[in-house]
């Protein structure tokens, strides 16, 4: 697993995160840290997973709040919104 997770990858993750964002790195950490767990997540339960080529960097106009999708030059609109259609109702009954 630490061959995987080197500094080398956590740099790749680092600098594809920031560049993004216009290399403004103060808005950068709520973004990098949730990568970087991720990759780390993968790792650990796929043995076979390879972050340099199993794993996209880019970011989604989705994931990003209003300042940080400024910094990457992305607008928002509706369409950006995701839902999560699989949750069920809050009564314990399927949706309609």
């Amino acid at each position: 697993m630490i061959a995987r997770a080197d500094d080398a990858m956590v740099e790749t993750i680092t600098r594809a995160i920031s560049g993004q964002l216009g290399d403004k790195v103060g808005i950068a950490p709520r973004l990098f840290l949730r990568r970087l767990i991720d990759v780390l997540d993968r790792i650990e339960a796929h043995p076979e997973f390879e972050p340099r080529k199993d794993y996209d960097l880019v970011l989604k106009a989705s994931e990003l709040s209003a300042e940080e999708a400024a910094a990457a030059g992305m607008s928002r609109g509706v369409d950006d919104i995701e839902l999560d259609l699989t949750k069920e109702s809050e009564a314990g009954e399927d949706p309609p």
